[in-house]
């Protein structure tokens, strides 16, 4: 059995669970620990069963609820260097995660992959089972030949839309925050998921777009245009992430909402 779940995916707060039949992993925590706590018992993991929490980067949005989270959850915090610096966790909870670096935890296979965004060492993540190999890319400004490699491999993938350019430039945000989210270390627009969809393996069972911004994208507007990166007969299931909520994929299965 391989089961993700995402707990929620938007600008304010990001958290997904990878796990299979003897191991669950939860990628993220951006949001508060009593929401969190309570997703992992809907799915089944009560406290101290989780194998481990790892964290790509140490923005709000992925680890507001993630102190908290370890007073029920006593697990290693995995991340790289970079990040566990900025976050200043208790030494005993943290395993450094080398990026381009290979690690098993539990029945996972996980591999970090450096992405360009404007934080301390952030990655995104090839996970691979016996059932599936997964990219995860939820924050970055741009595609490198590190991402496209992995997207290439994939048979599901987890992809950052983030805003729809129009949208961006005609809102309410101040001049310099435009033009962070829309740099190269900032956040992947509507056309750049579509191009990373376009770059993705023709055994690509689903795809999952993450990190819509509330203010600057719409789910529909997401869609379209990342389906228009698909060529005509390929027939991929896309899927815009609810803000809050659980969604669940697994190979050869169909997605569900609760």
């Amino acid at each position: 059995m391989v089961e993700i779940i995402s707990f929620g995916s938007s600008s304010r707060g990001n958290a997904f669970l990878f796990r299979t039949s003897r191991t669950s992993v939860l990628v993220d925590a951006g949001f508060s620990p009593r929401y969190l706590r309570e997703s992992l018992l809907r799915c089944g993991i009560a406290d101290h069963q989780l194998a481990a929490i790892l964290v790509t980067h140490e923005h709000a949005d992925h680890i507001r609820g993630l102190a908290g989270l370890l007073r029920w959850q006593s697990c290693p915090v995995v991340a790289t260097a970079g990040t566990l610096q900025a976050l200043r966790l208790d030494a005993a909870h943290e395993v450094v995660l080398r990026p381009g670096d290979w690690i098993e935890i539990g029945e996972l296979a996980l591999r970090a992959i450096p992405v360009p965004h404007d934080a301390n060492e952030p990655i995104g993540l090839h996970i691979v089972t016996d059932k599936a190999s997964v990219a995860f890319f939820t924050d970055l400004g741009s595609l490198t030949l590190d991402v496209t490699a992995t997207l290439q491999q994939v048979t599901f993938a987890i992809v950052e839309a983030n805003h729809d350019r129009q949208l961006l430039d005609s809102g309410p945000y101040p001049l310099w925050l435009k033009r962070r989210i829309a740099s190269r270390h900032g956040h992947l627009s509507n056309d750049d998921a579509a191009a990373a969809a376009g770059l993705c393996s023709s055994r690509l069972e689903a795809l999952w777009l993450a990190h819509l911004s509330e203010e600057n994208n719409r789910p529909d507007l997401a869609r379209a245009c990342v389906e228009r990166g698909l060529a005509p007969d390929r027939l991929v299931p896309i899927t815009p992430l609810p803000a809050r909520g659980l969604y669940r994929w697994s190979p050869r299965e169909v997605t569900t909402r609760e």
